[in-house]
């Protein structure tokens, strides 16, 4: 099998990981025909006739190589202990929460460099450049998919991914990126079939509302924090961060760079916060690229009960107890 990717941080070798992954999973552990592994079978006739047979397992191996032997060979190994063997490497259960994008990138951290070092007990020269390894933590992150050869392409991790590498170009560039190829979160997540009402665990989960007309702009779902740890930020912090979505549409495709952001009722339009392509600062010192900034100071901030959590309202007056 022959992939032809140059060693540059920017080359997609994360499309091609499924393909990789079953050819050598295939060279490990050939099957017959008759679906069982390959295994070699060598009988013998005793001396009183009757027949023995005994079967061996052969030791198979995968040849993967590349200029130097260093970033892309390693790579395509790296994506194989991780599709085949998770166990060792802590598994793929990612809890998802509003605060978890941080969180799993953490854990995938972990896994890829521990299998890098696997790597690294036979091989010490090892080093795949630092966008292979995002690419491993995102193959990781998804969960190793690899049905078909277009099992990553598919998967919403791999397309964020590929937009915001757009993202990246157009700032690169000091433009805003094309407004037909902006990525409402909202409609996206819908598109996926995935509820915005979707199980939130936290107890402090909170929506975010206009503090003039009380009109939702976002959800816990769609909150995006930016603090190192992934936890929810601050109320210290002058800034609520939440993902693009659809409301804002008729200013993000005005073409600016940044601007104001108002409230999508029409009887309202109070100023809420904030946008940045390029990015903004927090007053809390972390950046966030692009941002969609809330200024917490207009907007108030409600509880939001866990889906399926039960409670018995009370009647005017009452607090429920007795």
């Amino acid at each position: 099998m022959s992939i032809d990717i140059d060693d540059d941080e920017s080359s997609d070798i994360l499309v091609r990981f499924p393909a990789a992954v079953r050819f050598i999973d295939n060279g490990l552990h050939p099957q017959h025909e008759s679906g069982k592994s390959g295994k070699s079978e060598k009988s013998e006739t005793r001396e009183d006739g009757t027949t023995a047979t005994s079967t061996s397992s052969p030791k198979n191996g995968v040849y993967v190589h590349c200029a130097m032997g260093k970033s892309r060979s390693v790579s395509c190994v790296i994506a194989y202990l991780l599709y085949k063997y998770p166990h060792r490497f802590g598994g793929k259960q990612f809890i998802e929460s509003p605060a978890s994008t941080q969180q799993r990138r953490i854990t995938a951290k972990e896994a890829v460099n521990s299998a890098l070092q696997s790597v690294r007990e036979t091989r010490p020269g090892a080093e795949p450049n630092s966008g292979f390894m995002r690419q491993l933590e995102l193959w990781w992150e998804m969960g190793c998919p690899a049905d078909d050869d277009g099992a990553v392409e598919r998967h919403p991790i791999y397309q964020k991914w590929l937009y915001d590498g757009m993202l990246q170009e157009a700032r690169d560039m000091r433009m805003a990126p094309d407004a037909e190829q902006i990525r409402f979160e909202d409609e996206v997540r819908a598109e996926e079939k995935e509820q915005d009402d979707k199980t939130v665990t936290q107890n402090d989960a909170k929506e975010v509302r206009c503090k003039k007309c009380r009109r939702t702009l976002a959800t816990p779902n769609f909150l995006v924090s930016h603090t190192p740890t992934g936890q929810a930020a601050s109320s210290g912090c002058a800034h609520i961060f939440i993902d693009t979505l659809s409301w804002m549409r008729p200013v993000l495709e005005d073409g600016a760079l940044d601007g104001r952001l108002v409230c999508p009722n029409s009887k309202c339009g109070a100023t809420v916060g904030r946008f940045a392509w390029q990015g903004l600062q927090c007053t809390c010192k972390e950046w966030v690229v692009p941002a969609f900034s809330l200024n917490r100071s207009r907007v108030d901030e409600v509880s939001s009960r866990p889906v399926g959590s039960s409670a018995i309202r009370m009647p005017p007056g009452r607090n429920g107890s007795l």
